[in-house]
């Protein structure tokens, strides 16, 4: 099962409403031309081969450039916790929008700067600024892990390297010169990313490690900054977009904040749904639960969970 990226975001509004639909930012997991797998050799461009067995980022404040550089910023609640290991891609939900003729599509690597030296246990579970196992928070002065990287190079893989990247002065953004595709309904970002080319001039064959804000980590991040990310020259078809959920949530929006659970597989999940600041409002036990009422209007998320997991993140609306 394609587990579902950590993620939350909230719905906004907009003076011009017509011609809206849904926009995904898309993020292919690639390793060169090969689609990324953990444990996989390749090699940089310093001919090293290498091995990766933990790749992580925070993709944050993203924007759109559209119809001759005008720019929209998508709301800061849009915070997406990428592990390259999610399968082919990770989709970000980026609202239901107007943005016609898209140019290009902008975000930062990291957390921004006050929430960055927040307290991560004040967020709900399942939020992607909570806690996470293995750690992305290291510490109170510092913050989050804006990225982690880690690997094994060196004579028959004997050697651990691992670049922790962080500290508010190195929040950078990267701009993608990318148009969207529409799709069934909605539009495409898609855009690839090598991670070959964020060990770039790296060396990965001595067992570095670098935790910090000025070594071979800010190298990293730096690759990721100008290299990693590029348009995707992929056509996107009626498979890239179906969605294997185990449960599905109708309807969406709801008018009076009733939903209805549909669990065709009896898949013994239980329910958390949080506001858009990841604060759970209630939980339920699917197996017992048919239905769920919301007294509030606004932009919720229903995280299913199985074996202690979040493997499914719904985003439902209650007008």
């Amino acid at each position: 099962m394609k587990k579902l990226l950590i993620i939350y975001c909230s719905i906004f509004s907009f003076s011009t409403l017509f011609s809206q639909e849904d926009v995904t930012l898309r993020i292919n997991h690639l390793l060169g031309n090969d689609q990324f797998l953990f444990n996989t050799e390749h090699d940089n461009n310093l001919s090293q081969a290498f091995m990766v067995t933990r790749l992580q980022y925070y993709v944050t404040r993203i924007s759109i450039v559209y119809d001759g550089g005008q720019t929209l910023a998508i709301s800061d609640d849009t915070v997406a916790l990428i592990n390259a290991n999610d399968g082919a891609y990770s989709d970000i939900p980026l609202g239901n929008i107007n943005v016609p003729n898209i140019e290009s599509v902008k975000f930062h690597i990291g957390v921004f700067s006050p929430v960055n030296n927040a307290d991560p246990s004040l967020y709900a579970a399942g939020h992607p600024l909570a806690p996470q196992s293995p750690s992305m928070h290291w510490g109170w002065a510092s913050g989050y892990r804006f990225l982690v990287y880690e690997g094994k190079g060196g004579t028959n893989f004997a050697q651990t390297f691992q670049f922790h990247a962080l500290d508010n002065p190195n929040y950078f953004e990267t701009e993608v010169n990318v148009s969207g595709q529409s799709f069934n309904g909605g539009t495409y970002i898609s855009i690839d990313g090598d991670y070959i080319l964020g060990v770039d001039n790296v060396d990965v064959s001595s067992g570095i490690w670098a935790h910090g804000v000025n070594e071979e980590d800010l190298d990293v991040l730096i690759n990721f900054r100008d290299k990693v990310f590029s348009a995707s020259p992929q056509t996107l078809s009626i498979d890239q977009i179906k969605q294997n959920d185990v449960i599905s949530i109708y309807p969406n929006p709801s008018s009076n904040g009733l939903f209805y659970i549909s669990n065709q597989d009896d898949v013994n999940v239980s329910l958390s749904i949080t506001n858009s600041i990841g604060k759970e409002i209630k939980k339920l036990n699917n197996s017992d639960a048919k239905s769920f009422h919301i007294n509030s209007p606004g932009v919720y998320f229903v995280n299913i969970i199985s074996e202690n997991e979040t493997i499914q993140v719904d985003r439902i609306v209650v007008n």
